[in-house]
């Protein structure tokens, strides 16, 4: 399909498709609208309960981690409290042996000192007498242990709780690396006639002088009942909203704090809801896993004074043991979707309304917006021609004045190139055919003499052919694509070009692999010539003595490579990115054209499809040549 043709087919979907489809898209969405507003009224009925109850369990669970964070401070600050405590007890007691010994370390010997230290520290109590020093040696012998007294001067280095954990060896080895610290370990208690073992943090400082080391600890459940009784206390008068608390559980069941305040202080592990739900036990159970919602009938609702459905968040805090929960009511839900219904119900008659009108008129505009956009485009689609029409002839003059330019400056490089090849062949036909006359005259001609001069001569002449021959396969207008080696590309260039690398004294080197590829080779040989010739000036505008060209022909999986190298003097950075525009030259003075590397692109990339790359090459700083890498794919 032709260009003006897709113009034409586009502006009549534009005019006439356009407008039809928006009001039929317009209708179909608004009927869409107004059911979906019906059948989303619905669902928004179901929904109301639905969110309400993940609004009512967010907020509950919300004021319960609230209750738990408050605990979880408290019992860490107990733990602060216990190790600061124990350790101020342990320093007093520290200073206390240090005074001792500074006193008498001069006349009493080691033993006494450890004496008079272990009668001073055995009569200190403290915590309500639960607290008390102990001595030890860095062997594990207990030589201070006022609980009882019968144990001292045993060894106890093997001694361990009911986990196996060995705390002494443990004390020792910290002692030994940091001299003091804290350990946790389980204990019984010493006053309790029971098998239990509790949680125990001991602080523990070393006396380097005698080899022993005091301690002290405590029991973190003894120290935390006491905290734990005034915390739930205040906390038995938490509330929020209307009839809304927090109440706690112990995992026996006994009730901390409630609403009821009849229900504190009871064991209501029995306690049932009318369907036989066991309420206090699964709250337990939940609690014990880490959190959960638990849903039941509540004995009653402050509200009605009846039983109703409730559902209650829980969080266990097994530090204390204690369940912590609040919950919500079911019923009160029902009242508000009766008060939802009547509002989403005026709402939608209104919204209905509205998308109606809105979508008439958005539909009218577009109709009008189409009408105007397909009119414009039309002109602008016939000035876009005729414009393009008028391009098109501007770059076939353009092309034709390049290629014309080009061919211009093919033919004066082959006239040049010519006179450097047939200049010596022709001076020594002369200089042959000039001797032989001499000889003659002089009657010095022998037969040999003239046989000799008359092979150099034909010799010459047969170069001079063959030069011609050379020149007119370059000069072939014949474009035929074809394989053939770049080895023989590299070979036809160096003839027509190499008398004038001579007489411009060029060193080459190369590098030539054997590659085929496909495509016009006399257009490859007139980039390598354009290459050629641009270095040739480059040395004569810069006035360049070492005169050095690199040329490597090379291959890799998929691409053949031109890879040519000089050491011209490079180009300057600001032009670098201009040297393949048309009429672009830097050799004003030396009658540059600007179109040998633009032909040569055009040629590298549209006939070759390939890729053209000029860099300078830098070397401490200072540029001293150009790069140019070809990569040609192949198959």
């Amino acid at each position: 399909m032709s260009r003006i043709a897709t113009e034409n087919k586009l502006i009549k979907i534009i005019k006439y498709v356009m407008p039809i489809a928006t009001i039929i898209i317009s209708l179909i969405f608004t009927t869409f609208i107004v059911f979906s507003n019906i059948d989303e009224f619905k669902k928004e009925s179901k929904n109301l309960k639905k969110n309400y109850i993940i609004n009512q369990k967010q907020l509950v669970k919300s004021e319960v981690l609230k209750v738990y964070n408050e605990l979880d401070q408290e019992h860490k600050k107990v733990k602060e409290f216990i190790k600061k405590d124990i350790k101020d007890r342990v320093n007093e007691a520290y200073r206390i042996s240090m005074n001792i010994y500074k006193e008498h370390y001069k006349r009493e010997s080691k033993k006494e000192i450890i004496k008079l230290i272990k009668d001073s520290l055995r009569t200190i109590k403290f915590n309500n007498n639960r607290g008390y020093f102990i001595i030890n040696d860095l062997d594990g012998n207990a030589i201070l242990y006022p609980p009882k007294r019968g144990v001292e001067g045993k060894n106890f280095i093997n001694a361990k709780d009911n986990k196996g954990f060995y705390f002494i060896r443990e004390i020792i080895r910290e002692v030994k690396e940091k001299s003091e610290g804290y350990i946790e370990f389980n204990w019984k208690i010493p006053f309790r006639h029971d098998d239990k073992f509790y949680k125990k943090t001991v602080y523990f400082k070393e006396v380097k002088p005698l080899g022993i080391y005091i301690a002290t600890g405590e029991y973190i459940s003894e120290y935390e009942k006491s905290v734990k009784k005034k915390l739930i206390s205040r906390l038995q008068n938490l509330r929020y909203g209307v009839n809304k608390f927090v109440f706690m559980i112990d995992y026996d069941g006994n009730y901390l704090s409630h609403l009821k305040n009849e229900y504190v202080g009871k064991n209501r592990i029995t306690l049932k809801d009318e369907n036989g739900f066991y309420i206090t036990k699964e709250i337990i159970n939940t609690a014990k896993k880490g959190e959960g919602f638990v849903s039941y009938v509540s004995t009653v609702m402050p509200e009605t004074n009846l039983p109703a459905s409730k559902t209650s968040f829980v969080k266990g805090f097994d530090k204390w043991n204690i369940a912590i929960a609040s919950g919500f009511y079911n019923q009160k839900i029902d009242y508000m979707i009766e008060e939802k219904k009547q509002e989403l119900d005026e709402k939608n008659r209104k919204y209905i309304y509205k998308m109606l009108s809105f979508s008439l008129l958005i539909a009218f505009i577009l109709f009008a917006i189409s009408l105007y956009v397909s009119t414009y485009l039309e002109k602008y689609f016939l000035k876009y021609r005729r414009k393009i029409y008028k391009e098109v002839e501007k770059n076939k003059k353009k092309d034709i004045l390049l290629a014309y330019q080009s061919k211009m400056v093919a033919m004066g490089e082959m006239m040049e190139n010519i006179a450097h090849q047939w200049r010596q062949p022709l001076s020594i036909i002369t200089t042959c055919a000039s001797g032989m006359q001499l000889n003659k005259q002089l009657g010095l001609l022998t037969d040999e003499s003239q046989d000799k001069s008359i092979e150099i001569i034909l010799s010459n002449a047969n170069h001079l052919s063959q030069t011609i021959d050379d020149f007119r396969d370059f000069l072939n207008s014949k474009k035929d694509k074809k394989e053939f080696h770049l080895q023989n590309v590299y070979k036809k260039t160096l003839k027509i070009i190499s008398s004038k690398l001579e007489s411009n004294n060029v060193k080459l080197s190369t590098h030539i692999e054997e590659v085929i590829i496909s495509g016009y080779e006399n257009e490859l040989i007139q980039v390598l010539m354009n290459l050629f010739n641009n270095s040739l000036d480059a040395f004569k505008i810069n006035n360049i003595e070492n005169r050095q060209i690199n040329l490597k022909i090379y291959k890799s999986t998929n691409f053949a490579y031109f890879d040519y190298m000089d050491n011209a003097g490079g180009i300057k950075q600001e032009y670098l990115n201009k040297i393949f525009e048309p009429y672009f030259t830097t050799k004003h003075q030396y009658n540059g054209t600007g179109i040998g590397l633009y032909m040569s692109q055009q040629i590298i990339t549209k006939h070759f499809n390939a890729d053209i790359e000029a860099k300078n090459i830098i070397r401490n700083t200072k540029r001293v040549g150009v790069r140019f890498t070809i990569k040609i794919p192949f198959k």
